[in-house]
């Protein structure tokens, strides 16, 4: 497995087009993001190729990108994430040789219908949803039913995976996720609700991450 931090925090783009996104990129990185992941669904390799060649290389490195591994090895990105389908029909050995160029690799996961031996293969599980979304209102969360990573088999002990948190991710909870055990959080509309504060709102939630308290 790829070396991690004990502690990460993931940021997921918005899914259309938004102006200045790259910029916004750098200067969530340059807040503290560990990553981005630039999932836009619908979007063609070559639409996510004309985004990455606006953007800035220096954020090449915390890059991951759904789905088109190409662009990953093109641009030198940090990993590459899978969707369900994508993580089915890709071969054992094309993910050991995305392994083998230092190629992060993560997927998402569902509470409940999660397949055993996840956290052997995967350096990211992103699991959701783990409170009510704010990205797809009536997506419940798996909050109020107690969970802790420790009561999960699959989840629990030392996994060299990390276990990140998705779906419904603010300020007033950040620090919930942690209390359940999660490696991480990842972040959607809490971040995008208001673009033009995309940074801000990332800092408050970070704080929160991090046990800092508001003032």
């Amino acid at each position: 497995m790829i070396y991690l931090s004990n502690s990460m925090i993931l940021v997921i783009t918005q899914a259309g087009h938004l102006p200045g996104e790259t910029e916004c990129w750098k200067e969530l990185i340059a807040a503290g993001a560990d990553a981005i992941l630039l999932r836009k669904p619908g979007w063609t390799e070559d639409d996510y190729a004309h985004l990455l060649e606006e953007a800035d290389p220096v954020v090449y490195p915390q890059l991951l990108i759904a789905q088109h591994y190409q662009l990953q090895q093109r641009y030198g990105l940090r990993g590459v994430h899978f969707s369900e389908s994508l993580r089915n029909s890709t071969l054992p050995q094309q993910l050991e040789a995305l392994r083998n160029e230092e190629c992060l690799l993560s997927t998402g996961i569902h509470y409940g219908n999660t397949p055993t031996g996840m956290q052997t293969v995967w350096d990211l599980l992103l699991l959701s949803p783990v409170f009510d979304s704010i990205s797809k209102p009536g997506y419940k969360g798996l909050a109020d039913q107690g969970f802790h990573r420790n009561n999960e088999p699959w989840a629990a002990g030392n996994s060299p995976s990390r276990l990140i948190a998705l779906g419904g991710i603010h300020q007033h909870n950040a620090a919930l996720a942690k209390q359940m055990g999660f490696d991480g959080i990842a972040l959607l509309g809490a971040v995008w609700q208001k673009a033009g504060n995309a940074v801000e709102h990332f800092i408050e939630i970070k704080k929160a991450w991090n046990g800092i308290a508001h003032t």
